[in-house]
């Protein structure tokens, strides 16, 4: 009898010590993951199809976080639903800091144009960092008889509905502020979105559209060739890219200021430690010569911020971007 109780309390003690063990592991386990981050491919979801702003950042950030991190950075565009697909995508993948998105100007105004989003934009993702902010430019095809914003206004007076802008799509970027210059303008231009910046900038340049605000990068060849012709920047201040372009608000639109920036956000639930690593290593990228000059060339500023800052900003911007929304009379078309 008593070989028996003891034979039972030595299971008893063994049986705790395993499980106390197994306690301890997963803390452990957890840090060494986060120690070892990235110990396989990171993929970078960009809710538009190659060519576009977005896509271009993403692209110079992942390669020089691949050179850093000694795994590949994957862009894998996902469009469709002004970036509601790829957003959806984010957030039902794993919180390991394995799959990223990346985020404009859309994704702050999809709650005010969508009665029920599949995700929450604020609890369902976090900020990790900012890739870049950029002035928007207005550029029309050059078979359109204007030189200069007032012309474009008193044209589209004169003929109601019958001019176009395009977008990148329903939310993004390009739509918030085409929706801003018909709104302050006072004009009926009719919204044409298409699938990303490229098919967009592309019918501009074959004459379907009249017109696009769109991040000066997508344009910015175009217009030193001549087959687009710039009408001003959207942002308070000039441009350095084109310096002598005047800003919307100087061209009688009051209170015209609009930049488009790019953030890279993560699923809820990814750790401090990640999020934090991340974080620092694209501002590392943002310090590099090669990143500094390649900015520049496309009138882009390197993002800056913490993901706590960050997160303060994205809320603020939902705010105040879906009074906007509510005021220019966005929809979804």
């Amino acid at each position: 009898m008593f070989r028996l109780i003891r034979t039972q309390l030595l299971r008893s003690l063994i049986a705790v010590a395993m499980g106390a063990a197994c306690v301890a592991a997963v803390p452990l386990s957890a840090q060494a993951q986060e120690a070892a981050f990235p110990s396989k491919p990171v993929r970078f979801l960009v809710p538009f199809p190659p060519g576009g702003a977005a896509d271009i950042f993403a692209r110079l950030v992942g390669d020089r976080l691949a050179q850093k991190w000694g795994q590949p950075v994957v862009v894998e565009n996902r469009p469709g639903g002004g970036g509601i697909v790829a957003t959806q995508a984010a957030v039902r993948a794993p919180a390991d800091g394995y799959t990223l998105l990346v985020v404009t100007v859309g994704h702050a105004v999809n709650p005010a144009l969508h009665a029920k989003l599949p995700y929450d934009t604020l609890a369902d993702l976090q900020p990790v960092a900012r890739l870049a902010t950029v002035p928007s430019v207005l550029v029309v095809n050059p078979s359109l008889s204007v030189k200069t914003v007032a012309e474009l206004v008193a044209l589209a007076k004169s003929q109601p509905g019958k001019l176009t802008y395009a977008s990148s799509g329903n939310a993004t970027t390009s739509h918030v502020a085409g929706a801003m210059f018909t709104s302050l303008a006072n004009v009926d231009i009719t919204h044409v979105p298409y699938r990303g910046s490229a098919p967009a900038i592309s019918d501009l340049l074959g004459g379907q559209v009249s017109m696009i605000i769109d991040p000066i990068s997508s344009s910015a060849n175009h217009i030193q060739a001549g087959k687009l012709r710039a009408l001003a920047v959207s942002t308070a201040t000039h441009s350095a890219l084109a310096p002598n372009l005047p800003t919307l608000a100087e061209s009688g639109l009051r209170g015209y200021d609009f930049s488009a920036w790019f953030l890279l956000l993560a699923p809820k639930g990814v750790s401090p430690a990640i999020v934090a690593k991340v974080n620092q290593d694209v501002s590392a990228a943002m310090a590099s010569v090669e990143i500094k000059e390649r900015y520049k060339t496309m009138g882009a500023e390197p993002g800056a911020g913490t993901p706590q800052e960050l997160a303060v900003f994205l809320a603020a911007e939902v705010k105040r971007l879906g009074e906007v929304a509510k005021a220019a009379g966005m929809k979804v078309e």
